[in-house]
């Protein structure tokens, strides 16, 4: 009986033997299978069971190389990171532009439509205003001389009506004194037409027309001293008109002339007001083009910004996706030498070894 169970643990404890070892072996074959890495650690290790070469070299070897994948992993985070702080300063001075030169747009276009623009249409309407001006001037110099001289002639021809209401007046005293001769026939038919002539001339003066009718009615009188004293008066009345009429043709000039200087003085003004407007139209044009090629100017630098930007990403969206396919295969290779490195210190990697060695 004791035979029977003796035999038993040694068939059990050989096929627990067995079983380990075809699990080493697995174990083996994937970690040779799995990467490069993983078969050129097992490759390692078989050659170094080849050679017989202590196990502990073969260890060290497998942790050696297990460190130099973390460090090479830690480099490579390091470099990411370096190049991540210079993507994101570059970025932010690529943002920078394109934030001023939206600024600049903005302000420009303001400064155009809400400015330059509005100061425009004021120099414009003022300058048009200016020519109105201008054209009022002219046509008030063109109506104040035609008036005047429309009113001039018509105080010449009065004062020469009157000059001859004078003439004829003399006439008629000098043709009373044929009255003192007691000729009153030979004088009547001149004194009537003579009297008729100054009653048409002076007509327009109704005041003179009651002396003209006593004249007309003293006319076959033998009172020469009163026709006398009569046509005297008449004559100084119309005297007087006419120096009343010569004055204000004087006067009407006088003011024509004053207000041709005034007319004159406001268009030279006008003209000043014009060159004025004139020079802050063009310079006001002037800067509105300066405004427009400058807004131009920074929409050309604001779309390189943005292309600046765009590429910059592009080109770490790239370096990102690298980054990570590298670092993936660097945590896979970790992983697998971590694993190989776990194996290697495990008994069934010592009993596969030794199998191998006894082949």
């Amino acid at each position: 009986m004791q035979k029977t169970i003796l035999a038993l643990l040694i068939v059990m404890c050989t096929a627990l033997q067995v079983q380990e070892l075809q699990q080493a072996n697995k174990q083996f074959d994937k970690l040779s299978q799995d990467s490069p890495v993983g078969k050129f650690l097992m490759d390692l290790a078989q050659i170094h069971a080849e050679v017989q070469g202590p196990l502990d070299d073969l260890k060290e070897t497998i942790e050696k190389f297990y460190e130099n994948l973390q460090d090479s992993l830690s480099q490579l985070d390091g470099e990411f990171q370096s190049k991540q702080a210079i993507h994101l300063k570059v970025l932010q001075n690529y943002e920078s532009n394109q934030q001023d030169a939206q600024i600049d747009i903005a302000q420009s276009q303001d400064q155009l439509d809400n400015v330059l623009s509005r100061n425009k249409e004021n120099i414009e309407k003022r300058l048009k205003q200016i020519q109105q001006n201008i054209n009022d001037n002219r046509s008030n110099i063109q109506r104040d001389k035609l008036q005047r001289n429309q009113q001039k002639d018509q105080n010449v021809e009065h004062i020469h009506e009157h000059q001859q209401a004078t003439t004829s007046i003399d006439e008629a005293l000098s043709l009373v004194q044929g009255l003192s001769s007691g000729n009153i026939a030979f004088v009547e038919a001149p004194m009537k037409k003579t009297l008729d002539y100054i009653k048409q001339k002076v007509n327009s003066k109704e005041e003179y027309a009651p002396l003209v009718d006593a004249l007309i009615s003293l006319s076959g009188t033998q009172d020469t001293k009163q026709i006398k004293d009569l046509l005297n008066k008449l004559r100084n009345q119309i005297v007087d008109s006419m120096i009343q009429l010569t004055g204000d043709e004087n006067d009407a000039q006088k003011m024509f002339e004053d207000r041709q200087k005034q007319l004159d003085s406001e268009f030279s003004e006008f003209q000043n007001q014009v060159n004025q407007a004139t020079y802050d139209l063009a310079s006001i044009s002037a800067r509105i083009d300066q405004e427009k090629e400058f807004t131009k100017q920074r929409k050309s630098d604001l779309d390189m910004y943005n292309s600046q930007i765009e590429m910059e990403n592009n080109n770490f969206a790239a370096i990102t996706g690298l980054y990570n396919e590298i670092r993936a295969v660097r945590l896979k290779e970790q992983k697998i030498a971590e694993d190989a490195k776990n194996f290697a210190y495990s008994s069934q990697f010592r009993e596969l070894l030794q199998s191998k060695l006894n082949k």
